[in-house]
């Protein structure tokens, strides 16, 4: 039996940041109402612990050498 998928989920008030969210792999799965406005809700696939390790180590990497490009 294949391991379910796990989610993370995110809200935002901004339509602006949608694209920059999409970008980052959230979907957009729901919008409601809020405050006078809109509230856009988004999931992820969560990554596996090998892929969360490997992330934190790439963004570790990127913020010591000023967010340039590594090879």
């Amino acid at each position: 039996m294949a391991a379910a998928i796990r989610w993370e989920y995110a809200t935002t008030d901004s339509p602006d940041k949608l694209n920059e969210l999409g970008a980052e792999g959230w979907e957009l799965v729901g919008i409601g109402h809020a405050g006078g406005g809109e509230r856009f809700y988004l999931k992820r696939p969560l990554p596996s612990l090998r892929e969360r390790i490997t992330l934190d180590q790439r963004k570790q990497v990127l913020d010591a050498d000023g967010g340039g490009d590594v090879r």
